[in-house]
């Protein structure tokens, strides 16, 4: 890949994540389960966390060029729909787990396809690192899921960040 397609490919990953923030906060907002919203609310601040990640590797990328931000592409929802800040079409909590976990599931897809696209290690590693993030959204939503499915209850929220073991 050249440098402009890395810098569109790094572009739609920023813009991967705010879609992912702007769903999963209109979830916690959503959803009237406190220990649902706290978790909601907790993934939406991890997805801030993936945007700094990944505007730094951007940073880095058009530190020689001057290039203008391309737009991406949103993974997460209908981005018109957030932007007048209309309701989401969420039945129940249960879909809203559902399409979370698909979501994650796109992600962390994105991320493991282009993770060898780019020529520096450190750049592979972000996106594996980040491929790993989703990959441990993935493994909540599913719990949630799974926990609902059986008991109608939500397990009690995350009292820390899934982001943070991976700095350690």
């Amino acid at each position: 890949m050249n440098k402009e397609e890395l810098i569109r490919l790094v572009q739609r990953a920023i813009q991967t994540e705010y879609d992912g923030q702007r769903f999963y906060t209109r979830a916690a907002e959503e959803i009237k389960d406190p220990k649902g919203s706290a978790m909601f609310a907790q993934l939406a601040k991890d997805e801030v966390y993936h945007v700094e990640v990944i505007k730094n590797l951007y940073r880095e990328l058009l530190a020689d060029t001057d290039a203008d931000p391309v737009k991406g592409f949103p993974i997460f929802q209908d981005r018109k729909k957030q932007e007048k800040g209309k309701p989401t079409d969420f039945k129940n909590e249960f879909e809203v787990l559902q399409r979370a976990l698909e979501n994650e599931a796109m992600a962390r897809d994105f991320y493991r396809e282009h993770a060898r696209d780019f020529e520096s290690k450190e750049a592979e590693e972000i996106f594996q690192d980040l491929m790993e993030m989703e990959e441990g959204h993935i493994r909540l939503l599913q719990a949630e899921l799974d926990f609902i499915e059986q008991s109608g209850f939500w397990f009690d929220h995350m009292e820390f960040s899934l982001e943070e073991e991976q700095d350690g």
